[in-house]
């Protein structure tokens, strides 16, 4: 029943990438032509960095304190890389085969095995400890500052000591017969862990002792079939004060009151890159590529823009009052987020962006499948 359900997993997450526009298959929609763009908005590379090519194109920068980001390439390997220059700082290579990205903070820097490793390094480049899991490590490890917390392809939610990777807590919720492989990384604001499930749930968890502190359902399943009631969270969920908001696959986009869980407001929506909060505004890329804008306060829906179907985007990001998503070409495409009116385009290196953008300061900093690590300037 393991290998069973495991292969449902891992042929479902081949099917959102069909379903998302990507053209793995003879009956996924023909993704939409590339859209011409005004030139309102000022879009240029910074600096670009290459991390080596992947298959594993999940992998996304982490920030390394002020001033640095790491990343996950090729060959299993580790590069530091300073945010200002892309200079490399240091560079390091695993013996083990990387799986779901790297997570970092002030000084930790934490990356997961295919064989359910956790490997966890100083600023520095030292090893510091390792940790062995259940099974392989499918989302970037998120670190506060004292817990290391790991989502494995079981369904668990392990939380461990960032002194010396011990078990500190572990949160573990029965799984339905059919999910999306999540690849969500969990969100840490303040002692609170939030994380998307499958089955379309959003539970917040106490950081230091995995205790539920509340949980409440983006979707609920429905539909007749195992394959109509898949309700999958599979991109992160995103703070922004006291309101956190996630979408669904099949499902829902939902915010909600971070502090308690109550519920703000919820959508009709389906969705594998998830949301981007800013002022009053809610952004979120659907499955079938659209671009739609809420109000923050009620969930009215203000716009939708429909150049970019079924060109595998990405999730949303907003630098410097742009809001910006990227797509299966490795293009950047700059969006006004008061009309969603395409007004800045950027070419990369041709391969597919897939994982979320960071925004550090007035940059954003992205990592093509390719291995290309991107600074890129929005004015």
């Amino acid at each position: 029943m393991t290998r069973i359900r495991s292969a449902v997993r891992v042929g479902l997450s081949l099917l959102a990438l069909a379903l998302a526009g990507c053209g793995a298959v003879s009956n996924a929609p023909t993704p939409s032509p590339l859209p011409q763009s005004g030139n309102k908005a000022n879009v240029a590379v910074a600096w670009r960095s290459g991390a080596g090519s992947t298959t594993d194109f999940r992998f996304q920068p982490a920030r390394l304190g002020d001033d640095k980001l790491v990343v996950a390439g090729a060959k299993n390997t580790l590069s530091v890389l300073n945010i200002a220059s892309g200079a490399t700082i240091w560079h390091t290579q695993i013996d083990k085969e990387i799986a779901g990205g790297v997570g970092a903070n002030d000084n930790l820097i934490a990356v997961g095995t295919l064989k359910g490793e956790v490997l966890a390094y100083g600023g520095d480049g030292k090893l510091r400890w390792k940790a062995q899991l259940s099974s392989e490590i499918i989302s970037p490890p998120a670190i506060a500052k004292q817990t290391v917390l790991v989502r494995t392809g079981d369904g668990r939610i392990t939380g461990l000591s960032a002194a010396d990777g011990s078990r500190v807590w572990q949160f573990q919720r029965q799984q339905p017969t059919l999910v999306l492989r999540n690849f969500a990384p969990i969100t840490i604001s303040g002692g609170t862990a939030l994380a998307g499930l499958a089955g379309g749930r959003l539970v917040a968890l106490g950081v230091t002792d995995g205790r539920v502190l509340w949980d409440s359902p983006v979707a609920l399943p429905r539909g007749a079939t195992e394959l109509e009631r898949i309700a999958d969270i599979v991109a992160a969920p995103v703070v922004s004060g006291q309101t956190v908001c996630a979408a669904a696959y099949q499902g829902r986009v939902s915010c909600f009151n971070v502090l308690n869980g109550s519920l703000l407001w919820s959508r009709e929506a389906s969705s594998f890159a998830g949301v981007a909060i800013e002022g009053d505004h809610v952004y979120m890329v659907a499955a079938d590529g659209a671009v739609q804008a809420y109000d923050r306060a009620g969930g009215r829906s203000l716009w939708r823009q429909d150049k970019l179907l079924a060109r595998s985007v990405g999730s949303p990001a907003v630098v410097n009052g742009r809001l910006v998503v990227s797509d299966y070409q490795g293009y950047v495409h700059v969006l006004d987020p008061d009309d969603g009116s395409l007004i800045g385009q950027l070419p990369t290196d041709g391969s597919r962006i897939a994982a979320a953008a960071q925004v550090w300061d007035d940059q954003l900093v992205l990592q093509t499948q390719a291995g290309n690590v991107y600074a890129v300037k929005v004015k």
